[in-house]
């Protein structure tokens, strides 16, 4: 294979997953971030992934409790994400700087117990044809505003300017732009979910 060829996202992600249970709210693809890891079952999960092709799965539980991280209390679209860069705390846990790559929908669960492996399916946007060029001219538009927005603003890190830069489709703007509102945590599963693209 030529060096330069590009390798879509389902040659490269594996069919199966180590899941790690978020509190919280969701992240969604496209977005490069920290995540502070103090559990000894997700820090077990994120030591056996950096062995393997340190991929994760990221899944929202259905309740605020921490306890609660079986296969039963977690939803069943999450995404999957790129461990970049783990880091040894002095209080025993990690931090980990992850790269999130794609959502995915869970099939079967080979675990009913920490750590959780499943094997997913990964998901793509679905687009309305005859709305490609509108949304795309929307997303320059709206790519355009948030950079102008971000100019010295205090509430958007270097990360997230990092991935602004990164965007390219409608899909991708929409993940980043839900990602930084704030609503309500009932709703951002559903959102998480939704992968049909459409103007109103």
């Amino acid at each position: 294979m030529d060096d330069k060829e590009i390798i879509v996202a389902e040659q490269v992600l594996p069919d199966k997953l180590f899941i790690v249970p978020l509190l919280g709210k969701p992240i969604f693809p496209g977005i490069f971030t920290p995540i502070m890891i103090t559990s000894n079952d997700d820090i077990e999960i994120v030591n056996q992934a950096m062995e393997n092709d340190k991929v994760i799965g990221l899944v929202l539980l259905k309740d605020e409790d921490e306890s609660a991280t079986g296969p039963e209390d977690i939803y069943a679209v999450g995404t999957a994400a790129k461990i970049v860069k783990k880091i040894n705390l002095p209080d025993g846990g990690v931090n980990i700087f992850i790269s999130t790559v794609k959502r995915f929908r869970i099939r079967k669960f080979f675990t009913s117990e920490a750590p959780i492996i499943a094997a997913v399916e990964y998901l793509d946007d679905i687009v309305e044809e005859d709305q490609n060029d509108e949304l795309k001219a929307l997303t320059r538009s709206l790519i355009a505003e948030m950079k102008q927005i971000s100019e010295d603003n205090p509430l958007f890190s270097e990360e997230m300017r990092l991935n602004m830069v990164n965007i390219d489709n409608p899909g991708k703007i929409a993940d980043f732009i839900t990602s930084i509102l704030n609503i309500d945590r009932e709703h951002q599963p559903k959102v998480l979910e939704h992968l049909k693209l459409a103007i109103p």
